[in-house]
């Protein structure tokens, strides 16, 4: 293994473990990740978290259940990554097989990471009804949280069928609409707190989005905070990174294979040890603007037109945007959200010029490339190592990447190589040692 001595690792702190960060914070910013899926119907997670919320607070639920509540309404959908199961599960009608196949892939990936393992017993129940063999069989409490996701999110799905609407007209049609499901898709309790909520005017206007984020916010602020290590974020942004490659099966596993990358490229440039965790959460994190991509758009098999390029470029921006709402991931947002930007100042979305551009961001931005051309795409195969190394350099060229950090991957191009493809025959989630 060789190292490029003119890579030096960034001035500041070496991200140490002594900071925590607090999960609720990061899980209400991550889920604006899953309010772009719709494209068109935004926000979905957070007015079904509002809802559920105030109806806990009319049942009075103790601080522990109020919590799980909050957080497994606002990730309820995270089984969701494509657009065209979004617009399905926002239709009145449920009677279709991927209702119940989200819930449970949302489960499993909550299950994966620690902190959230109770909530995803409560996502993977969200389309279950009150009066079914399975609600009975969670747990009263548990089978009680599901279903005031249950019951929020189908009283969603009757506000955006009707969003032209002013929502004050369609309340006495909803809440009717609720009561007439009391002991059968609902629980009678979870009917009454409802009832008891949306009573007030207050309850529907806070649903518009200029209210929304701060009264949920304000939700979060008061409930039980969990507070984990920036190291221990490598788990939730896995948990994330596998929504948003699950969009297509053209990104499978782009993000963690970028992130494994992108953390041996630092390991190799003499970066220390927190800094590459940093790395690798901003590269498992870097395409959250992707949810917002129409499947059409990623799965084209011709060439992209303006509209459709235009599209594709916000993504960045999105992902910067996301990850910068928490401070303590400000720097990662900056590394991830500048993963399309150019030493030559003529990449997006910020044009930022070689100066302005951290040397993490750089190997990112190798990280990305190599592994999209190492990956089978739908207008091409994937290419062999040599191949990527050549575009790379023409890369180099063009004033695109970091001439350094290129020469660092042809320096080491079978490890690069192995860590770029490691997920075609496994995704194991680990970072290859390098060596």
């Amino acid at each position: 293994m060789r190292t490029a001595p003119g890579l030096d690792s960034p001035p500041g702190p070496g991200g140490s473990d002594l900071e925590r960060i607090d999960l609720n914070e990061v899980v209400l910013a991550l889920s604006d990740a899953l309010d772009l899926v719709g494209t068109q119907v935004v926000q979905h997670g957070k007015r079904v978290a509002f809802m559920a919320a105030a109806c806990g607070r009319s049942l009075s639920l103790e601080e522990g259940e109020r919590t799980d509540l909050l957080l497994a309404a606002v990730l309820h959908d995270c089984g969701v990554s494509t657009t065209r199961l979004h617009r399905k599960l926002l239709d009145a009608d449920l009677s279709f097989e991927e209702a119940h196949g989200h819930a449970d892939a949302g489960g499993d990936l909550l299950a994966r990471f620690e902190p959230l393992s109770r909530v995803a017993a409560i996502v993977r129940l969200h389309h279950t009804p009150w009066d079914s063999p399975a609600s009975r069989e969670a747990g009263p409490r548990t089978a009680l949280l599901a279903n005031l996701v249950f019951l929020a999110d189908r009283v969603d799905a009757l506000l955006q069928s009707h969003r032209e609407r002013d929502p004050l007209l369609e309340t006495d049609e909803i809440r009717r609409w609720v009561f007439a499901r009391s002991g059968t898709s609902f629980a009678e309790e979870a009917v009454g707190a409802f009832l008891e909520a949306s009573a007030a005017e207050a309850f529907w206007l806070t649903l518009e989005p200029h209210h929304l984020e701060r009264a949920l916010r304000d939700e979060m602020r008061v409930e039980r905070h969990r507070t984990v290590p920036l190291s221990g974020l490598t788990d939730l942004a896995l948990l994330f990174a596998r929504i948003v490659d699950g969009k297509s099966p053209f990104t499978a596993s782009h993000s963690t294979a970028v992130a494994r990358l992108a953390t041996l490229l630092g390991h190799l440039a003499g970066l220390d040890e927190g800094t590459c965790t940093r790395l690798r959460i901003a590269g498992l994190l870097h395409d959250l603007g992707k949810l917002r991509v129409p499947d059409e758009v990623l799965e084209k098999t011709s060439p992209l037109d303006k509209g459709e390029f235009a599209t594709i470029e916000r993504h960045a921006f999105e992902t910067f945007q996301i990850l910068s709402r928490v401070e303590p991931l400000r720097e990662i947002a900056t590394w991830a959200g500048t993963h399309h930007e150019g030493l030559s100042g003529k990449g997006y979305p910020f044009r930022t010029r070689a100066e302005e551009i951290p040397l993490p961001a750089r190997l990112l931005a190798i990280a990305d490339v190599f592994q999209a051309l190492a990956q089978n795409r739908p207008y091409r195969g994937p290419l062999e190592a040599e191949e990527i190394l050549g575009h790379l350099r023409r890369f180099v060229e063009s004033g695109k990447l970091d001439p350094h950090g290129v020469d660092l991957v042809a320096e080491n191009l079978e490890e690069c190589f192995r860590a770029a493809t490691l997920d075609a025959v496994g995704d194991t989630g680990e970072d290859p040692a390098p060596g």
